[in-house]
């Protein structure tokens, strides 16, 4: 009888245990490193560093930079003022990108320089599509900006400013500053107005997106459905892909605003760029 009770709490607890993690498993799909599995199977600071946050996706999701990115400690120039600035850091191999707030973004800096900084770091760039997803839910307001709002008008102390300068300007999944403050680089390129051999719309306002997760219609006029976001593109030659807008693009930055109008090694004081993993 003794063995019999034993056995029968054995399974009771066992199965208690079995249904606890099931639960905490689901209330932590979004980020699998905070249940109490992830703590046991995944390192210490689980599937991302902690200066990155993960996003759930196709494959088993990823990890983003959590703010833009800004030149490490080993970088001759931790605050760039222009493209001279830029070159010196990434002449120096010991160099590499790094994401922590209140620190200036690294500006002045071509898609394929990002594109090396990122591999540097054992990181690269984002797809459109994945740079849409870790963004959404970042708050984008079309006018009347604040010090905690994303910076879109000027509304911090400087332009563009310190990571994570704007308190409210965070996605659903704790992404900073995906909105204004600077351009990001992605990945990708287009030819001649066109990606993977589709013709994308002329210059205007967002009024719906394509499964890359660029404007796939235009218009002149605002759309509230997508927050005033405008598209611009010039249809001619290689253009980069950036995302998400700079310090006075005003209602026309966002979420779902992107700049395909200059060559990919443009290197300007509104372009920075984040990494993925």
């Amino acid at each position: 009888m003794l063995k019999k009770s034993l056995k029968y709490i054995f399974i009771m607890i066992f199965a208690s245990m079995m249904v606890t993690i099931g639960i905490d498993a689901t209330d932590h799909f979004d980020n699998m490193s905070e249940s109490f599995l992830g703590k046991i199977f995944f390192s210490s600071d689980g599937p991302c560093s902690s200066d990155m946050v993960f996003i759930p996706y196709e494959n088993g999701g990823f990890c983003i930079d959590k703010y833009e990115a800004s030149p490490g400690n080993a970088c001759p120039v931790s605050n760039i003022e222009n493209q001279q600035d830029s070159r010196k850091n990434m002449s120096s191999m010991d160099c590499k990108p790094i994401s922590e707030k209140d620190k200036k973004p690294w500006i002045y800096i071509s898609q394929k320089q990002a594109r090396e900084a990122c591999a540097r770091a054992g990181k690269r760039l984002a797809t459109n599509k994945e740079w849409l997803s870790a963004s959404i839910g970042t708050p984008d307001k079309s006018n009347y900006w604040s010090s905690d709002d994303c910076q879109v008008d000027n509304n911090w102390k400087n332009q563009p400013g310190k990571t994570g300068s704007g308190k409210k300007c965070v996605s659903s999944f704790g992404v900073f500053d995906m909105v204004g403050n600077v351009w990001e680089w992605t990945d990708q390129t287009v030819k001649d107005g066109k990606i993977n051999g589709e013709d994308l719309p002329g210059q205007g306002y967002v009024v719906e997106i394509d499964e890359n997760g660029i404007a796939a219609i235009t218009t002149d006029k605002q759309s509230e459905e997508y927050s005033s976001d405008y598209f611009w593109i010039k249809k001619k030659d290689i253009r980069g892909i950036a995302r998400g807008g700079f310090y006075s693009n005003k209602e026309k930055a966002g979420v779902y605003s992107s700049y395909l109008a200059s060559s990919p090694s443009y290197l300007g004081v509104g372009l920075g760029f984040r990494c993925v993993r």
